[in-house]
């Protein structure tokens, strides 16, 4: 794109433009370039795309520098698959060359740059260092490895590296870190004369819209011409951030310590002191390693000790989390058999006073339980979780307790109440739902409540009515407690098709017509609508819990009334 603008430039304006130049600017740059001692920038592409120019044989350092290493020290070290170089006018003007990458850790932090890489068999130094280089007349450096330690002999510089050619950078303070001067001020020759004389000078641009920006571990970003800056202030002032060989064995050594000590404190300690214990350690590990670095210029990673630490102690949790829930759920199981025993112990007593009660009592509890998940499948009822069913089946048994204060003359009596009994029968309601209230008042156990107040609703409204004719208050549609709602079904159908001392049983055939004419009167429609699509299971109940003592009809041996 950009020869074919100068083409039409030439062409619109052949004028202002020398013929005879193709490229001008380039030309007067190589000039510059060879009146002095300049270094060229290259990319070594790791790219599946090989974008080779050039051979290796080329590059301008070899032919001026040289890297002495022990035969197989470089296998290691990343291949490049090719190489962009600058323009040929100017690589042939240049003193040497020297690769641009950078490496940035897995976290997108800028810590380390390659300061040597192999291509194709020879080691080539960085950009940084082919410029620090050319200011020496020793241009022979030997890359060393004397255990699991590395490092760059020049001269008498020992420049410290990684197993892979890369130098830990130490940055630094200030922004701006090194001095910039701009082009402008250059061209317009705004600088003191000889103000560069004697000086490494990095040429170059740094927009933002290069995308040429390296995060580093403060937070700051800094551009790629002061990255290279940074690598030279480094060997030049010997301030090396240093790994030492012994570093891993100091952070597996750190990683054994933590595990093991984390373990046995935590394991033994409360959730407070766990948690103050892991934030004192991992903060004395974060300040260990700053201070060695700091002080010492030694980097040893705090990441995996830490790691450890934060692993362990979640992992501990997790355990004591899950013991915990283990004991809670004992604990649970504990309290709702003894919930079940109070429950049969108490409607036991209404047994004792009425021997019609037994069976009843288990029946009506599957009753309550079928109609209730029948519920659930309407929108209308879908707050009904398992939890809440298995808690009004668990209330049934006591929807009568309150007949152990009704005198044995009417409770057991073989005939049809009179009137005044009738309304002493009724109170049963009101004596049972006031015994429950004095246990609610008593309880501190708030998951008691729940059933307690099931149960309450269900002792004082079982046998009151849709349309309102019912009793203690008279109650009408939903103004009535579901669990009285429930009740009320299925304590009328368990009385038609059982056999009293006062009654014959009924048929279920018969007793679901009965039910289904009070729907809308007696009972809630959509609780009817619920005995219906279960009426068969209703009955099939009623065979396998049937009475086991079938009563005499008038022989006034345990006889009783259904109210």
């Amino acid at each position: 794109v950009i020869q074919l603008e100068r083409q039409r430039d030439l062409n619109q304006m052949p004028a202002l433009l020398p013929s005879t130049a193709q490229d001008s600017n380039s030309q007067r740059l190589s000039v510059a370039m060879g009146q002095s001692v300049t270094t060229l920038g290259y990319y070594l592409d790791f790219s599946d795309v090989n974008e080779t120019t050039t051979s290796p044989s080329s590059l301008v350092s070899l032919t001026r520098m040289a890297f002495v290493s022990a035969p197989g020290s470089t296998d290691g070290w990343p291949k490049p698959k090719g190489i962009i170089r600058s323009l040929p006018v100017l690589t042939a003007a240049a003193s040497a060359e020297g690769f641009i990458n950078s490496k940035h850790d897995i976290d997108g932090t800028l810590r380390q740059v390659p300061v040597l890489m192999s291509y194709e068999g020879k080691i080539q130094p960085a950009f940084s260092l082919s410029a620090l280089m050319l200011t020496s007349k020793n241009q022979v450096a030997s890359l060393v490895k004397n255990g699991t330690e590395t490092s760059l002999q020049w001269g008498n510089r020992k420049i410290p590296l990684d197993s892979t050619g890369n130098l830990l950078l130490d940055f630094r303070s200030g922004q701006p870190a090194f001095p910039y001067f701009s082009a402008h001020a250059i061209l317009d020759g705004d600088l003191l004369p000889h103000s560069l004389q004697g000086k490494i000078v990095l040429v170059g641009a740094w927009a933002i819209g290069l995308g040429d920006s390296h995060l580093t571990p403060s937070g700051r970003a800094l551009h790629g011409l002061e990255v290279h800056a940074t690598v030279i202030d480094n060997i030049l002032g010997g301030t090396f951030i240093v790994q030492p060989g012994w570093g891993k064995g100091a952070e597996l050594f750190a990683i054994l310590f933590l595990g093991i000590t984390s373990t046995l404190l935590l394991s033994r300690a409360g959730y407070i002191l766990s948690l103050v214990a892991m934030v004192v350690v991992t903060v004395g590990c974060y300040w260990a390693a700053r201070q060695l670095l700091v002080v010492q210029g030694l980097y040893i990673s705090p990441f995996l000790p830490i790691l450890t630490l934060i692993t362990i102690t979640s992992i501990l949790g997790l355990l004591k989390y899950g013991i915990e829930v283990r004991k809670v759920q004992h604990r649970t199981l504990e309290l709702l058999d003894a919930q079940d025993t109070v429950i049969i112990s108490m409607s036991a007593l209404a047994e004792i006073r009425d021997r019609d009660t037994g069976d009843h009592i288990l029946r009506t509890q599957r009753y309550v339980e079928i109609l209730a998940r029948q519920l659930r499948k309407r929108k209308k009822y879908a707050y009904l979780d398992e939890t809440s069913i298995q808690l009004l089946g668990k209330s049934a048994p006591l929807h009568d307790i309150g007949k152990v204060g009704i005198p044995d003359s009417i409770l057991q009596k073989p005939d049809k109440l009179t009137e005044a009994e009738f309304e002493i029968m009724k109170t049963h309601t009101l004596i049972g739902a006031e015994a429950l209230a004095r246990i609610l008042i008593g309880t501190d156990h708030p998951e008691q409540h729940d059933f307690l107040n099931f149960a309450q609703q269900m002792i004082i409204s079982h046998h009151e009515w849709w349309d309102g004719r019912g009793y203690p208050y008279g109650l009408r549609g939903e103004e009535i407690p579901l669990a009285g709602r429930l009740m009320a079904l299925a304590d009328v159908y368990d009385a038609l098709i059982s056999q009293r001392t006062y009654k014959h049983s009924q048929p279920h055939e018969q007793a679901r017509e009965e039910i289904m004419q009070k729907s809308g009167s007696q009972f809630d429609p959509d609780i009817v609508d619920a005995f219906i699509a279960k009426n068969e299971e209703f009955f099939r109940t009623s065979q396998l819990i049937s009475d086991r003592i079938k009563p005499e009809i008038g022989s006034g041996t345990f006889q009783g009334h259904s109210a």
